[in-house]
C-alpha cells in the first residue's frame, strides 16, 4: 500500500475487508471512509489512492478478469454490478456475522495459496466466485417485482453497452437501435430504475473518463476530445464544462494543486 498512495489507475479488481480501525481513500476523484467492519470494492480503470491507511487491518483481494474467466468463459464479472462503473457506491457496511463469514472465505483462500496443493487456482477461482456471490447479496438490492426485474435486466444491458462504446456512441437512439426498443421506453426505464435519464448515463461515463483522463494520462485537452469521440475540441470543452461547471484545463489544475489528491 505504502507504494501506491499516489493517484493510480487500476488494470485490476480489488476488494477490501476492513475489520478493525479506520483510514480513508480517494476513488475516482471522490473521498471514501473506511470504517470496521466494511468492503469496499474496486473495480478495472478506476483511479484510487489511498490516503489514511496506516492503522487498518483486514485482507485485500486482488484479481484480474481473465483469472476469473478462465474457469466461468461464460460467467461474466459484469454480472456483479458492484464490479462495475454503473454502481455509484462501492462501499457497504455489514454485520459482525456477514463480516466472519467473509472473512472465512478469505482465510481460505490464503491457506490455498500457501499449500499449494494440486489444482488450488481452481479452488481459488470457486472461492472467489463464492465470494463475489455473496457480495452481489449484499450491493445489489433484490428485485420488488418480476416487472422490476426485466427493467433491471435492461439497464444492466444497457450500462454494459454504454461502456463498451461511450467513445463512439453518444445519443441514446444508437443504443435503443442495438437493443430493438425506442428511444423513448428506454428512456422511462433509465428513469424509473435510476432516477436518471438514459442521456444522463450515457453524459455519466463520458465525463468520468475525462475527468480520469485529464488527470491521470499525459494528454492534451484536444487529444483526450479525440479519444473521447469529440472531433470538435470546443464542443467537448463546452459539454464538459456545462455539466460540471469547470473548464476540462480548470479541472486538471484544481487536482494538481490540491496537495491532499497529490499526496506522496
Amino acid at each position: 500500500m505504502q507504494k501506491l498512495n499516489f493517484p493510480h489507475r487500476h488494470n485490476y479488481y480489488m476488494i477490501l475487508l476492513n475489520e478493525s480501525n479506520f483510514g480513508t481513500q480517494l476513488i475516482d476523484f471522490k473521498e471514501c471512509d473506511i470504517e470496521p467492519l466494511s468492503i469496499t470494492c474496486l473495480h478495472y480503470g478506476q483511479i484510487h489512492q489511498w490516503l489514511n491507511y496506516d492503522k487498518i487491518e483486514g485482507y485485500i483481494l486482488v484479481f484480474e478478469s481473465d483469472f476469473f474467466a478462465l474457469r466461468y468463459q461464460n460467467y461474466q464479472l459484469s454480472e456483479f454490478s458492484f464490479l462495475t462503473y454503473r454502481h455509484k457506491q462501492p462501499y457497504i457496511k455489514v454485520s459482525k456475522e456477514k463480516f466472519d463469514h467473509l472473512k472465512a472465505i478469505a482465510l481460505w483462500m490464503v491457506k490455498e495459496c500457501k499449500n499449494s496443493q494440486s489444482d488450488f487456482e481452481k479452488s481459488l477461482r470457486s472461492l472467489l466466485n463464492l465470494m463475489l456471490l455473496d457480495l452481489n447479496r449484499l450491493f445489489e438490492p433484490i428485485p420488488k417485482n418480476a416487472e422490476f426485474s426485466q427493467s433491471l435486466q435492461l439497464i444492466h444491458h444497457f450500462e454494459e453497452l454504454i461502456d463498451k462504446y461511450y467513445k463512439k456512441k453518444h445519443f441514446v437512439k444508437d443504443y435503443a437501435s442495438i437493443m430493438y426498443v425506442r428511444p423513448n421506453y428506454l428512456n422511462a426505464v433509465c428513469n424509473e430504475v435510476t432516477s436518471f435519464s438514459a442521456g444522463d448515463l450515457i453524459r455519466n461515463r463520458i465525463l468520468l473518463e475525462a475527468k480520469r483522463l485529464l488527470i491521470h494520462e499525459q494528454k492534451s485537452v484536444s487529444e483526450i476530445a479525440y479519444e473521447l469521440g469529440f472531433e470538435d475540441n470546443s464542443y467537448f470543452g463546452r459539454f464538459f464544462k456545462k455539466y460540471e461547471n469547470i473548464t476540462p484545463d480548470g479541472f486538471k489544475r484544481k487536482f494538481i494543486n490540491t496537495s491532499k489528491f497529490y499526496q506522496v
